[in-house]
């Protein structure tokens, strides 16, 4: 991983710590024993990688051509939604008890993320104000 990478991505990487730690703390703290139950670990298994390999493939490609920043960034979110649907369905078609505990931790976890993937992006495609008046 390159210095300008872990700089560019590193507001995603501490939302997911603290998302962890939050989401940790709340199993084990004040959440029902269903919520532990429910093989949460399997989300962050799902969702971190996909969201650290878009981050690195629309940053390398932004570092050649700055204008694919967006088209890069649709196709990441109609991807992860097809993945996202394909990993939530077992929950969402064969409804047990696990099922809305699961899909309510996802989503927690989901859409935070989702924001701070956001931010990345506007902050790609606005440079910096120094840059500006140059």
């Amino acid at each position: 991983m390159t210095n300008s990478f872990l700089r560019v991505s590193s507001p995603v990487l501490v939302v997911m710590a603290l998302l962890i730690a939050g989401h940790m703390a709340a199993l084990f703290l004040g959440l029902p024993e269903i919520y532990l139950a429910s093989k949460f670990w399997m989300i962050y298994l799902f969702i971190i990688p996909i969201t650290l390999i878009a981050i690195y493939f629309i940053h390398k490609s932004f570092i050649k051509n700055s204008k694919s920043v967006a088209k890069n960034f649709f196709i990441y979110m109609m991807v992860k939604m097809i993945f996202t649907f394909a990993f939530l369905s077992p929950w969402l078609v064969w409804k047990d008890e696990f099922s809305r505990p699961m899909v309510f931790q996802f989503f927690a976890i989901f859409f935070p993320l989702l924001f701070a993937e956001t931010f990345v992006l506007v902050k790609m495609l606005n440079p910096k104000s120094s840059e500006q008046t140059k």
